[in-house]
């Protein structure tokens, strides 16, 4: 059936009611909650310790941000060699500044090392003293790479902030310049989304919602905090019967490899949802475990996802990494199956650059 003009547009009339009226049910619950908004990890005690924690010297973030996208074809799904490598030079401080501050945060989940917290503590100062990622854009590439970097360091805030390692100055400036980011972000992705950009309908919306709401339950800022549940809902709106992404499934080869990279925000926005007494996994009509089911089967076996869109997958390659499947853990705790179970045994290590290393328990 060929769809009119008509059709698709009654279509799009039903999915935006149909997201308006999920938006509300969820926003009503999120009124409702009690401050101080929390985290998976507040729930955790860690006995505090004096393991010795070398913690690295590096240089604050840039204000500006100078990045530029690499895929090469219409459906960005072959990177153009010379524009990926100058991307990784680019993207290469952010991701350092994420490594390390991803390191030391979960060496003190794992031993309560107040050196390692401290260290954590002493990146994210730098950064906000600096104001790090607050100047200018050079593209909507250098956008992805400011949310991917503030999710990322706001969780890492949020596994040391209950430690006895930050000065009251500290987490204010801290708090302070996590929301300054986050709201370049959300005017970021509300401009996009007032034009009904394609970024502003597929994981790129996902993921600036983890990183709105990392960095909101980070400084207990409710309207942060409900703006990343409205992407939530957004993300699972989109999710179809058969547990796909019509944008993730449009990227060719890639398709299987960005229905997992979108997963990964939305299952994590989810577990810290929990943390504040609201069940949103199943929003939507179990919209979220449709797409994590098709996810699982694909790492099994992406001959559907080769037969549906027409191009043989690159995921999973010839091992499991973590962020393939390493991200489903807190869904995996609450809901557990055979087959995430084997796929998390295969992992040597759960640590995810974007996430803030190990996913929430």
């Amino acid at each position: 059936m060929i769809a009119t003009p008509a059709s698709a547009r009654a279509t799009a009339t039903f999915r935006a009611a149909r997201l308006a009226a999920l938006a509300c049910l969820i926003l009503i619950s999120v009124s409702a909650l009690a401050s101080p908004l929390r985290s998976p990890w507040d729930a955790l005690s860690i006995p505090a310790s004096s393991r010795l924690y070398l913690c690295l010297s590096i240089p604050p973030l840039p204000r500006d941000i100078v990045a530029y996208d690499y895929y090469s074809d219409a459906r960005k799904s072959v990177p153009n060699p010379a524009r990926l490598h100058a991307y990784q030079l680019a993207a290469a401080p952010f991701d350092h500044t994420m490594t390390e501050a991803e390191r030391a945060a979960d060496f003190y989940l794992k031993t309560g090392s107040r050196p390692a917290a401290a260290c954590v503590l002493e990146i994210l100062d730098a950064n906000a003293r600096n104001h790090a990622m607050t100047g200018a854009m050079a593209s909507n590439q250098s956008y992805y790479v400011q949310n991917w970097t503030l999710g990322a360091l706001a969780v890492t805030y949020l596994k040391v902030r209950n430690s006895d390692a930050a000065s009251p100055a500290e987490r204010r400036e801290i708090s302070r310049w996590l929301v300054q980011v986050a709201h370049a972000t959300q005017s970021y992705f509300d401009a996009r989304r007032a034009k009904n950009t394609q970024d502003s309908r597929n994981n790129h919306l996902y993921w600036a919602g983890f990183a709105v709401m990392s960095a909101g339950i980070a400084a207990d800022n409710l309207p942060l905090y409900n703006w990343a549940i409205g992407t939530f809902a957004a993300g699972v709106s989109q999710i179809t019967p058969r547990g796909t992404l019509p944008l993730a499934m449009a990227r060719g080869r890639r398709a299987l490899h960005y229905h997992l990279f979108a997963a990964a925000p939305l299952v994590t926005m989810a577990a810290f949802a929990e943390a504040n007494g609201q069940n949103i996994y199943a929003m939507d009509r179990a919209a979220l475990p449709r797409l994590l089911a098709r996810c699982v089967s694909g790492l099994q076996d992406n001959a559907w996802f080769a037969q549906q869109t027409g191009f043989p997958q690159d995921t999973p390659g010839p091992r499991l990494t973590p962020s393939d499947i390493a991200w489903i853990r807190p869904y995996a705790a609450r809901y557990p199956t055979p087959a995430i179970r084997s796929l998390l045994r295969q992992l040597h290590s759960l640590s995810i650059l974007y996430l803030g290393g190990d996913p929430p328990p």
